[in-house]
């Protein structure tokens, strides 16, 4: 039993590294990985998600990975409806759920910045809304297989445990 599970947490790992590595989009590789492997959530939700990558637009703030994982969070657990209280079972297990992985994830990082992981994994950021520094990114290895794919598939695997420990 304990192997089905770490088989599975890893299967959504490199599946969200697959994701990242393939097609970019560090929030919707999180979350598609999740999706597929958990059956939550739908295209729109999917589509969401699309605005997040890069720190929320390109902004290099909140990592759009970490984002993902909370956005799969929340389906697997939040609130069904508006009039729900935001102190209700619901709305309070995936605020729960999503501060641990929020901790975990700067725990593993050192960061929930967009900016301060490229720094820890390239020693330096990138403004992904300039054409130079996405070039600059790239070369620096930014959607190798040690740059944001590794941080997507370490958002997933984490986001994976927290939903599937608590089922």
């Amino acid at each position: 039993m304990a192997d089905d599970f770490e088989n599975l947490i890893r299967k959504i790992g490199d599946l969200a590294h697959y994701y990242e590595l393939v097609y970019h989009g560090c929030s919707q590789a999180v979350l598609k990985a999740l999706q597929d492997s958990l059956r939550i959530g739908d295209n729109l939700t999917y589509k969401a998600a699309s605005a997040f990558a890069a720190g929320i637009a390109r902004m290099g703030e909140i990592c759009g990975a970490l984002i993902g994982g909370i956005m799969a969070i929340s389906l697997a657990y939040g609130r069904d409806k508006l009039e729900e209280t935001v102190v209700s079972k619901d709305y309070l297990k995936a605020t729960e759920f999503s501060a641990r992985l929020f901790e975990k994830f700067k725990e593993e990082f050192g960061s929930v910045r967009c900016f301060d992981i490229q720094k820890k994994l390239f020693g330096r950021s990138f403004d992904l809304k300039k054409e130079e520094d996405r070039q600059e990114f790239i070369k620096a290895g930014g959607h190798g297989p040690e740059g944001c794919p590794k941080v997507v598939k370490k958002a997933a695997m984490l986001a994976a445990e927290i939903i599937l420990k608590e089922k």
